[in-house]
């Protein structure tokens, strides 16, 4: 790789850090704003606590000028309106900043969404066969991926929520979330098993969670998984209140698993590839289908197509066949809508 293209995917690489880290704490912070009083200033720990960044950070955050924060006896202060305002103000302006490089040398996919540990893998090994193409990802649940891609902050969102009324995946939610469905394709990534993870013996529903006093460990608002949970426990007819640790929130399927590990909680909700991974018991719910959300407009762009030739490849579908958990029947194919394939039928029949 020459000196000049290495610089520039360093440069993309950096900015788009420094989007993720930007609209990454936004998300943080509406979320964890919302939940409190109204606090005028915020301590270095409350600051600390809610970007999920340890007190060091904070101060050299401080310190760069990157938050707004003022010493008062010695102490450090933030106030909490103008630190809200200052991060959002700073991570639009990335995005712009980004955009613009970005509209220059398309040679970066940015995924943003649900998240899945065969994610990181088909990265790796997706840059590896194409180290002229980088992907990278930000985990921050299906349906803040989906608001993400509608603002143009990424390329790609993932999402598996699931919707019982229309009995579908992802295309009830578009219609929520963007001004036209239609301007969008939906292709399958893979269909996973899903289900309750625990060191300890099978839990196989949330009775069983209550009735033997465990701690259960959630997603965040928004993602597929809390989606999940949310609709099981109406299913089984529960109050979430008597549920110990529902208020408390992972970002992922590998945190679920370490809190669970370190023995800060007794069972969560993930896939069975993870479960089998790291020797936890694994009781399947259900097997969910999970999608990849893209512009129509970007769709044939080289580094989008090239990454769609890569998913249908053998290589990839190999990987998917191999690991427990995870099913390839529809890897690489684009989806319709239920209803849209029930008209096609109906017209394909002359009804």
């Amino acid at each position: 790789m020459s000196p000049i293209m290495a610089h520039s995917q360093y440069m993309l690489l950096s900015t788009y850090i420094d989007i993720v880290f930007f609209v990454t704490i936004s998300y943080f912070l509406v979320k964890n704003i919302m939940k409190q009083d109204k606090t005028e200033f915020l301590t270095v720990k409350e600051v600390s606590d809610l970007l999920h960044i340890n007190e060091k950070k904070v101060y050299a955050l401080v310190r760069e000028g990157k938050i707004p924060g003022t010493k008062i006896t010695g102490k450090w202060l933030f106030p909490a309106e103008e630190l809200y305002s200052y991060i959002r103000s700073r991570a639009h302006m990335t995005v712009q900043r980004f955009s613009t490089m970005f509209a220059h040398d398309r040679q970066v996919i940015l995924l943003s969404g649900s998240d899945d540990p065969v994610i990181s893998m088909m990265q790796g090994l997706f840059h590896s066969l194409h180290p002229d193409i980088a992907v990278y990802s930000s985990s921050v649940g299906s349906g803040e991926g989906l608001n993400l891609l509608k603002e143009g902050v990424c390329n790609i969102a993932l999402c598996h929520l699931y919707d019982p009324e229309t009995a579908d995946y992802t295309f009830p939610f578009l219609q929520e979330i963007f001004d036209d469905p239609n301007d969008l394709v939906v292709m399958n990534l893979f269909y996973r098993n899903i289900g309750f993870i625990s060191t300890a013996s099978e839990v196989t529903s949330f009775k069983d969670i209550i009735d033997r006093n465990l701690r259960f460990i959630n997603r965040q608002a928004k993602s597929g998984i809390r989606n999940l949970v949310d609709r099981i426990i109406a299913e089984e007819g529960l109050d979430a209140r008597n549920i110990i640790g529902y208020g408390i929130e992972a970002y992922t399927h590998f945190d679920v698993a370490y809190h669970i590990l370190s023995h800060q909680t007794d069972a969560g909700i993930a896939t069975e590839t993870l479960a089998l991974n790291t020797s936890l018991s694994f009781h399947k719910l259900y097997e969910e289908r999970f999608d990849m959300v893209i512009y129509k407009d970007a769709f044939f762009d080289r580094p989008i197509q090239t990454l769609v030739e890569f998913i249908r490849s053998k290589v990839f579908l190999d990987i998917l066949k191999n690991m427990k958990g995870l099913t390839p029947r529809e890897t690489g194919r684009v989806l319709y809508s239920k209803k849209q394939e029930n008209t096609q039928n109906q017209g394909g029949t002359g009804t």
